[in-house]
C-alpha cells in the first residue's frame, strides 16, 4: 500500500471581515511618517486585539485594511455574531484613537464588509492562509459600504437576525457569481441587552425553578446555578429568556453583569475586566480617560484602584505581574456590588463559555466570594462543569438542557415555518434530534430552500467544536474515519493512519474515548459513528485532496481483504478519483445488470472515461441501459440504446453492436413484438458470436428468440433453440433451466415445469446467486399459480419476497398472490395488508409493461378474494395500457376477468363488449392462456350468436378436460374448481348435456 502524507488544513465554513480605513491619505498628508507608523500601530493593534478577544485571528494587512478570520483555528458556533461584535466595537472606539493628536485632523472611519461561507485553511510557506470566495463576497461588501458602514451578507444575517438590527436589503453584483447577493447594513445590536427576539419554548420547569432561587437570593451568601449543554441545545437562548423575565420584575434596579470567557485570550483577569466595564457601558478597548471617567462615578471609588484597572488594561503579553492589581479589582467589584446592597434584588453576574473561564478571573472569584461582604447571584454556562469550577464555586448547582420533545421541536419548528408541509415538518423534528439551533438551522435552510438536502453550515461548525477538547492527532484521526460511511475495525483505522504516515500507536486508546463519549458505537470488533448527522459533518471538513488519498487508503485496504463490498469498494474508488479501477471492478460484476445502486454512478464514469478508455466507457453506457430496462425504465433504457447505437456505428464495433442488439431484442420481447424479437435477436447473436461475448449473454439471447417462438406458437422451433445452447463452450446449465422450465409453464406442462425447476442447478458464479435466486422464485410463483397451488403458493411468495427487490412487477404480484392465500386461509386481516402493499408496489411502477403485468395480477387476484369492484378497476387500468400496446397475452387474460364481473352485476352488454375485444386475439394465432381461453369459449357459448352456441360450448367443455389432465393430483384439479371458479362453468355445461343440449 502506498503511503501519502495528508496535507495540512481542511473545509470549513467561517465568517469573514474585510476592513478598509477610510481618510488615511488625507490623514498622511497632515502628518510625519513616524507619527502615522505611530497612528497605524495604535490602531491596528487595538483592532487586532478586538478580534483576538473575540476568538478570530487576522489572517492579513492589506496597505491600509485588514482581513479578520473568525472560525480558523478555532471554531465556535457563534463566529458571525462575533465578527459583528468586532466590527461594532472598531465603529465604536473610532476617532477616539486620535486622541492626543492635533485636533484638524480627518475623522477615522471604517469600511467594513463581512460574510459567512465555504473556506479551505492551509499553510502557504511558513504562514496560515485561508482561501475560498467566501473571501471575495467580503471583500466585495467591504467595497460596497460607505465609511463608517457595515455591510453584512445574508448569511450573516440569517444566523444574527434575532441579536442585531439590519437596515433595508441591497443589491451587489460579485464577480464569479452569476446571480447578485443581497447586503444588509448593521445598525447595532437589539435594544434590551441582547436578548433574542421570538419565542421561547421549552425547559418551563428549570427557568422557573432558577427565578424562584433568585427571588429568594441573600447576598450574603453564594447562590447561583451552572447550565450545562451541547453545543446548539440552547443555553442562550434560554439565559436570555430568563434574563428578560428578570428584569420584568417590578422594581428591578439591580445590573446584570454578563461576561463570555475565551480562550486563548492573553489579557489577564479577561473576564473580570469585561464584567467591570460592562457595568460601565464601555469596553476594555475605550481611552484610559474614558475608563477614568466613568470609574469615578462609582460611589466611594478612590483613584487608587482606578489606578491599579487602567494599568491591568495597558499591560501586554510578557509585562511583569503587578502584586496590587487584585486588590484594585477587589475594591472596584466591591463599590459596585455595595451600591445596590439595600436593593430589593441581588446583583447577578453572568459568564457564558465558563469552561474557558481564564485562571486569573477565576482566583479573583474564589478570594472575592470568600471576603466580599455583598456577594451577587452567579449564574454561568458551559459545554462542560470542570472541576476547578466546582471547587471556586461548590454551592452552583448543575442544570442540564434536555433536548426538547417531540412536540416542542414541532412547535419551535412551526414557530419558525409557520407554513411548513407536514412530510418536510416530520424530517425538521427527526433530524433537529431536539436540538433547539438544529431544529431552528433547518427550518431556515428548509424555508429558503424547501428541502433539507444539505446539511446547514451552522450544524457542521457545532460538531466540529465539539472536537476541540481532543488533541490534534485524536481530531484528524476521527475526522479521517468520517470517511468510513459503514463500520470499520480498529486495524482498518490503523492502516488508514499508516497510509496517511499519521501514528498507528494512538488508535486504540483514541476509539476507547471517543466510544466512551459517545461519538463512536462499538458491535463486537468494528465500530461506526453513532450519529451519521456528525459523521457527515467531519467529512465535508476534509480538504478534497484529503478526502482522496484517505479513500484511497481504504479501497487498498479492501482490495488486500477477502470478498470486499463490492459497492462500497467502488464508492471509495469513486472518491480517490481511481476511475478505471472502479469501472472494471463494476463491469466484471455477474450480477451487474441486477445492480441497481451502479445507477447513481455510472455517468460520473463515463464522463472520466471517454476518452481515456472509450471501450469501457460504451460499456457503461450498456450496463446503464441494461439496468433501465431491467428496472423497468424502458423509455431511459430506449434513450441509452440511441446513444450506444450511435458509438457502435461510429466505432465499427461488433461488440457494441452485439450488445446494442442484445437490448432491443430485450425491450421488443418485453413489448410483446415477437417479429421484431426475430430480426434483432439473430442480429444480436451474429454479433455476439463475432466479439466472443460470454454464453451466458449468448444464452440470454436464445432466451428472448425461444420466447418469441412460444408466443407464436411455435414451439418445436423454441424448443431446437434451446436445445442448441448446449453446444456453446461455457454452458450455463441454470439458465438452460430456467428457459426450459418456461418453455414446459407455456406449454401447458406445468408439472414438468415444477420438476424442472426444483431440479435446476444453482449457479456456479455467487455472485449471480442472489438474482438468480429471486427469478427463480418468480418463475416457481408462476408455475404454482397456473398448478392451482395455494398450498405451496404462500411459503414461496414469503419467500420472494424476503430475497430482494429486484422487480416492482414481481414484487407486487407476490404480494397479491399471498393475500390470495390469505384470504383462502381466512386471514383477512394479513390479506388485506397484502393487497395493500401490492398496491403500493403497484403504483411505483413507472414502465407500462411491467405495470399491466402488476395489474392483471391484481385484479385477478381481487377477484378470487370476492372484491369485485376494485377488480374491475384495476382490470379497466389494465386494459388501456394492454390495447395501447397491443400485449396479447396478459390483455386476454384481463379481458376475460372483465367479461366474468360484468357477468356477474348482470351487465351482459358490458360483458359481450369485453368478450368481442378478447376475440379480436384469437385472429392472431399466438398463444393465449389456457385457462383464459376455456372462459372464452364458455361465455362466448353463452354470450355470443347461438350459431356457434353449441361448438363453443363443447370445446370450453374439452378444453377443462384437459386442464384437469394437466392439473393430475386431486387437490390441485379440487382449487382450480373451487377457488379459481371453473367448477361452475363445468357444472352449467354438464347440466346443458343432462337437458340434452349439446355441451
Amino acid at each position: 500500500m502506498i503511503k501519502t502524507s495528508i496535507k495540512v488544513g481542511e473545509r470549513r465554513n467561517a465568517t469573514i471581515l474585510f476592513a478598509d480605513m477610510t481618510g488615511f491619505t488625507a490623514l498622511s498628508e497632515k502628518m510625519d511618517p513616524e507619527e502615522i507608523d505611530a497612528l497605524m500601530n495604535r490602531v491596528f493593534g487595538t483592532f487586532e486585539t478586538i478580534i483576538k478577544d473575540n476568538g478570530g485571528f487576522v489572517e492579513k494587512y492589506i496597505g491600509d485594511a485588514l482581513v479578520a478570520v473568525f472560525g480558523v483555528p478555532e471554531i465556535h458556533e457563534d463566529d458571525p455574531a462575533r465578527a459583528l461584535d468586532s466590527a461594532i466595537e472598531f465603529g465604536r472606539l473610532g476617532s477616539s484613537l486620535l486622541a492626543g493628536l492635533p485636533g484638524d485632523l480627518p475623522e477615522l472611519k471604517f469600511r467594513i464588509g463581512i460574510h459567512t461561507g465555504l473556506i479551505t485553511t492551509g499553510t502557504r510557506g511558513d504562514y496560515d492562509v485561508v482561501t475560498g470566495h467566501a473571501m471575495a463576497v467580503a471583500q466585495r461588501l467591504q467595497g460596497a459600504a460607505v465609511p463608517g458602514e457595515v455591510l453584512v451578507s445574508d448569511t450573516v444575517k440569517e444566523h444574527c437576525d434575532s441579536e442585531y438590527r439590519f437596515g433595508e436589503p441591497q443589491l451587489l453584483t460579485v464577480k464569479g457569481k452569476k446571480e447578485p447577493i443581497q447586503a444588509w447594513s448593521l445598525k447595532g445590536e437589539v435594544s434590551g441587552g441582547g436578548e433574542e427576539s421570538g419565542v421561547y419554548i421549552g425547559r418551563q420547569e428549570i427557568l422557573d425553578d432558577i427565578l424562584r432561587l433568585y427571588i429568594k437570593d441573600d447576598n450574603r451568601v453564594v447562590t447561583g446555578r451552572y447550565i450545562v449543554s451541547e453545543p446548539g441545545m440552547g443555553k442562550t437562548r434560554f439565559v436570555n429568556a430568563l434574563l428578560e423575565r428578570i428584569r420584568r420584575f417590578p422594581d428591578f434596579q439591580a445590573p446584570i453583569l454578563k461576561a463570555k470567557a475565551q480562550r486563548y485570550r492573553s489579557a489577564r483577569y479577561a473576564v473580570v475586566s469585561d464584567i467591570i466595564t460592562e457595568y460601565l457601558g464601555l469596553s476594555v478597548y475605550e481611552p484610559p480617560d474614558s475608563i477614568r471617567a466613568a470609574l469615578r462615578g462609582i460611589r466611594g471609588m478612590a483613584e487608587g484602584p482606578i489606578d491599579g484597572f487602567l494599568r491591568l488594561l495597558a499591560m501586554k503579553e510578557g509585562d511583569a505581574d503587578d502584586p496590587d492589581i487584585v486588590l484594585s479589582l477587589f475594591a472596584i467589584f466591591q463599590a459596585i456590588m455595595e451600591q445596590y446592597s439595600n436593593a430589593l434584588y441581588s446583583c447577578l453576574v453572568y459568564i457564558d463559555n465558563a469552561q474557558d473561564l481564564d485562571g486569573l478571573s477565576l482566583e479573583f472569584f474564589q478570594y472575592y466570594l470568600k471576603n466580599g461582604r455583598i456577594k451577587p447571584f452567579v449564574l454561568m454556562a458551559g459545554r462542560e462543569y470542570p472541576r476547578r469550577l466546582r471547587e471556586v464555586f461548590p454551592d452552583l448547582k448543575l442544570v442540564k438542557l434536555r433536548p426538547l420533545n417531540g412536540d416542542e421541536a414541532r412547535q419551535l419548528a412551526l414557530a419558525l415555518f409557520p407554513d411548513c408541509p407536514t412530510p418536510l415538518l416530520d424530517m425538521i423534528v427527526n433530524q433537529g434530534m431536539g436540538n433547539p439551533l438544529f431544529i431552528k438551522e433547518y427550518a431556515q435552510y428548509a424555508r429558503k430552500n424547501k428541502d433539507l438536502n444539505s446539511l446547514p453550515d451552522t450544524i457542521q461548525n457545532i460538531f466540529l467544536t465539539s472536537l476541540d477538547r481532543y488533541e490534534p492527532a485524536n481530531r484528524d484521526l476521527i475526522k479521517k474515519l468520517s470517511a468510513y460511511a459503514h463500520q470499520f475495525s480498529a486495524d482498518d483505522a490503523r492502516k488508514v493512519q499508516e497510509a496517511t504516515n499519521s501514528p498507528a500507536t494512538i488508535v486504540d486508546k483514541a476509539l476507547r474515548r471517543f466510544v466512551e463519549d459517545g461519538i463512536l458505537a462499538r458491535n463486537g470488533n468494528f465500530y461506526s459513528f453513532s450519529q451519521d448527522i456528525f459523521r457527515k459533518s467531519l467529512y465535508a471538513s476534509l480538504l478534497n485532496h484529503n478526502k482522496r488519498i484517505i479513500h484511497g487508503a481504504i479501497a487498498d485496504i479492501m482490495l488486500m481483504g477477502q470478498k470486499p463490498h463490492r459497492l462500497r469498494l467502488i464508492l471509495h474508488l469513486l472518491r480517490a478519483e481511481r476511475w478505471a479501477e472502479a469501472a472494471t471492478i463494476m463491469l466484471n460484476d455477474t450480477a451487474r445488470t441486477y445492480t441497481y445502486e451502479y445507477l447513481a454512478h455510472i455517468d460520473l464514469l463515463y464522463r472520466n472515461l471517454s476518452k481515456a478508455a472509450p471501450d469501457e466507457a460504451i460499456q457503461l453506457l450498456i450496463l446503464r441501459a441494461s439496468l433501465f430496462f431491467n428496472a423497468g425504465r424502458v423509455d431511459e433504457a430506449e434513450q441509452e440504446l440511441k446513444r450506444i447505437m450511435q458509438a457502435a456505428l461510429a466505432q465499427e464495433d461488433a461488440a457494441c453492436m452485439g450488445f446494442a442488439y442484445h437490448l432491443i431484442c430485450a425491450i421488443n420481447t418485453m413489448s410483446y413484438s415477437f417479429q421484431k424479437v426475430r430480426f434483432t435477436g439473430q442480429k444480436a447473436l451474429q454479433y455476439s458470436r463475432r466479439a466472443q461475448h460470454p454464453s451466458r449473454a449468448i444464452q440470454g439471447i436464445s432466451h428472448y428468440l425461444a420466447l418469441a417462438e412460444m408466443h407464436r406458437n411455435n414451439f418445436a422451433e423454441a424448443g431446437t433453440i434451446i436445445e442448441d445452447t448446449k453446444q456453446l463452450a461455457e454452458f450455463d446449465n441454470f439458465q438452460y433451466g430456467q428457459t426450459l422450465s418456461e418453455y414446459y409453464l407455456l406449454s401447458g406442462d406445468y408439472q414438468q415445469a415444477m420438476r424442472t425447476i426444483d431440479g435446476n442447478a444453482t449457479p456456479s458464479d455467487k455472485n449471480y446467486q442472489p438474482v438468480a435466486t429471486f427469478y427463480g422464485l418468480n418463475l416457481r410463483l408462476k408455475v404454482l399459480w397456473q398448478l392451482c397451488d395455494y398450498k405451496a403458493l404462500g411459503p414461496a411468495a414469503k419467500r420472494l419476497l424476503d430475497a430482494g427487490e429486484l422487480s416492482r412487477s414481481s414484487i407486487s404480484q407476490a404480494h397479491a398472490m399471498l393475500a390470495v392465500c390469505q384470504h383462502l386461509a381466512a386471514d383477512h386481516k394479513s390479506a388485506g395488508e397484502s393487497f395493500s402493499q401490492a398496491e403500493f408496489h403497484t403504483e411505483q411502477i413507472r414502465n407500462d409493461f411491467d405495470r399491466l403485468d402488476a395489474l392483471r395480477t391484481l385484479s385477478q387476484c381481487l377477484l378470487l378474494a370476492d372484491d369485485a369492484n376494485k377488480a374491475e378497476k384495476f382490470a379497466l387500468e389494465a386494459l388501456a395500457l394492454g390495447l395501447r400496446h397491443s400485449c396479447f397475452y396478459p390483455t386476454f387474460t384481463v379481458c376475460l376477468s372483465l367479461v366474468r364481473t360484468m357477468v356477474a352485476k348482470g351487465d351482459l352488454e358490458a360483458a359481450r363488449f369485453y368478450l368481442q375485444e378478447a376475440a379480436w386475439f384469437f385472429t392472431t394465432g399466438l398463444l393465449l392462456p389456457y385457462k383464459d381461453v376455456i372462459l372464452y369459449y364458455y361465455y362466448a357459448g353463452s354470450l355470443g350468436s347461438a350459431d356457434n352456441a353449441a361448438r363453443n360450448r363443447q370445446i370450453a367443455k374439452n378444453l377443462i378436460d384437459d386442464e384437469l389432465g394437466r392439473l393430475k393430483q386431486p387437490e390441485l384439479i379440487n382449487n382450480f374448481l373451487t377457488v379459481r371458479g371453473y367448477g361452475e362453468i363445468q357444472h352449467a355445461l354438464e347440466q346443458l348435456e343432462d337437458n340434452h343440449e349439446p355441451a
